[in-house]
Parts: C-alpha cells; structure tokens; sequence
C-alpha cells in the first residue's frame, strides 16, 4: 500500500500501511496491520460464524442497506503481534464489512464511507471520528472506527442520539421513528440541551447538515446526530459519523433523510424548482438563530473547495468509475448551492 489506509497521504518508506499520525490516533502508537486476522461474513467457517451470530445480536444496523452490520473490535495487545480482535464486550471499533445485499456498488460501500468521512474532515473541516479501510485476507475491504465514545481507560462517554433526545420510538411512532422529524426541530433541541454554546454548536449542525446535502447522504436520520459529554465535562454535538454518499447505491430523495424545515414549510424556491437550493439553506440558516452574514460564509465555502476534493477523490480507495460517479454527484449538489430564484450567488 502506498497510501494511509485512513488518511489516504503518500506513506514514507519506513511507514508500513498507516503514516504515524493515524497510527497514533487510530491506535494509540501501536503497529496494526491492515489486513484482518479473521475471515469476512461471507467466507467464515462454522465456528466462526456461530461467533459472527453472537455478536450480530449485540451490534446495531444502519438503514442504508437495511442489513450492513457493525461488529465490535477491540486492540489485543497481549499477542506478539499486535491485531483486532472481535469482541463482545469492551469494544474500541467498530467493523463494517462488505453487506450481503442487492444494491448497487455494494463492494464499494466501505470506500464510499471512508472518502465521506476523509472529505468532511480534510476539506471542510468538521470534526469527524478516526476510520481507516481494512481488508481481510481474500482481499474484501472494511471500513473502520473508532469510538470517540470509548476512554483510553475503557469507560464510555455519556452520549444520547437525537431520537433519544426527541423522545422518538420505534414503539411510539412507528417504523420511520428516526425519519419523521426535521433539521429544524434538532436545531431547537440543540438550543435547548446546550444553552450556553448553541451558536458554536448551531454552526457546526448547520455546516454538517449542508454538507451531508453536498454528498447526497440520505441516511443522516435522528441516531447519526449525538450529544455527549466530552472528557472535560462539558456537553457538545459529536463528532460526525455514519457520513457516506448514499446516491451511488439506491435512487430517490432530496439529498436529506429529514425534512429541512418543520411544519411542512416549503420556500419559494423549493415551490419552483422541487428541490433543495441555496434559499432553502439561507432560510434554514436563519430560523434556527445564526446571524445571516455567518450563513452566506458556511453556504459560500461549503459550495466551494473544487480542487482540494478533487484531489483527495483521486487517491480515495474508490474504483475509477465510481470516482466520477461520485464527482457528477457532487457537481450537481454545488449548482443547487450557488443557485438561488434571485439569480447565481457565485
């Protein structure tokens, strides 16, 4: 490998598989291979899947795919050889292997995601939790994280997803529970739960609202927004996660899982057009309390940054075809955001 398997930078000749920054913070310092010491889903022996079915029963899904599996790994340095290792309990990452489902690209989900997370935080800026892609022996890649949740003396942080904090249910409001809300009603509990900080916190929802639109993500519902307390004591938005380009594997959406506004409001722009445009996102911006001068900077430099994501695109673990898909993708997203009934904002 001649790039980080997490921040995709050119590797020294003494660096093998990760630089020595994402080793330091993936691992704490520790040489970890990339490849896996254990076999993918798809090829594990009985033994191994009687292990993968135990801890399927701890792990959560996410929607994409509706089956994507997350399993828990831990660090096992007690080896001769450093390595992750399943777990049960005390997990500090988690595993996303290839899913067995029928959508589109689906081999290509762990380096979707992990480009998703690498553009968020190296171009734009938002905080995101550590990843890298792993493979396992025959080759078949995973995409990892790891737990900003999780102490490095193994206690967790308090945290609370916003369908947590919105009091929604599976049992209360049924199957959409985590769909049936707005940006704009998260915006007014962020108000509420961090009173003391909300315009730092509102700006950083609203640029990671705007940018999981930029990226065509329609599977940031209520659990892949957070609060948690950091390690100093104070409350705050988590780093963002769960952040991939939907678009390149099932058809349909805006670009947002959740309605941007609540109470059924729509724009005159989205009335003429049937989409989210810069209006949209002016409106947005201001009803949920920042000052209107900060919102054309977000809209302006989140509809920017050609050259630097162009950039990182080609060194992503991405196919070639699926590069360009995801470039066509994110070309249309910015017209949206520079466009407004007024005329062309840039």
């Amino acid at each position: 490998m001649t790039v980080c398997a997490a921040c995709l930078r050119r590797l020294k000749k003494a660096e093998t598989d990760f630089c020595a920054a994402c080793r330091q913070e993936l691992f704490d310092g520790t040489a970890v291979p990339a490849v896996l010491p254990f076999a993918p889903p798809a090829t594990a022996t009985e033994e191994q899947l009687q292990q993968l079915q135990q801890l399927r029963e701890l792990t959560r899904q996410i929607s994409v795919s509706g089956v994507q599996e997350k399993f828990s790994l831990r660090l096992a340095r007690e080896a001769e050889e450093p390595h992750l290792a399943l777990t049960a309990r005390g997990g500090q990452y988690i595993l996303k292997p290839v899913p067995p489902t029928r959508f589109r690209d689906v081999n290509e989900l762990p380096a979707n995601e992990h480009f998703t997370m690498q553009l968020a935080r190296q171009v734009f800026k938002l905080p995101t939790a550590a990843c890298a892609v792993l493979r396992f022996a025959d080759g078949s890649p995973a995409y990892l994280t790891r737990r900003f949740d999780v102490q490095p003396n193994g206690l967790r942080l308090a945290q609370e997803d916003f369908a947590q904090l919105g009091g929604r249910t599976e049992q209360e409001h049924g199957d959409n529970y985590k769909y049936d809300f707005s940006h704009e009603e998260m915006a007014r509990l962020i108000r509420q739960h961090l009173a003391d900080s909300y315009v730092a916190e509102l700006t950083y929802f609203f640029r990671l609202t705007l940018f999981n639109y930029l990226v065509s993500n329609g599977d940031a519902h209520l659990k892949n927004f957070s609060l948690y307390r950091q390690p100093g004591g104070e409350y705050g938005l988590t780093p963002g996660y769960d952040l991939l380009n939907t678009s390149l594997h099932v058809q349909g959406g805006n670009g947002l899982a959740l309605d941007l506004f609540a109470d059924d409001y729509e724009t005159p722009s989205f009335v003429a057009n049937a989409y989210l445009a810069y209006d949209d996102f002016l409106e947005f911006g201001i009803r949920i309390g920042l000052p209107i001068s900060r919102v054309r900077r977000v809209l302006a430099d989140m509809a920017g940054h050609e050259a630097a994501t162009e950039k990182l695109l080609a060194r992503s673990f991405l196919p070639p075809a699926r590069q360009a898909a995801y470039a066509a993708s994110l070309a249309s997203r910015r017209q949206r955001l520079r466009c407004s009934l007024a005329g062309r904002v840039s």
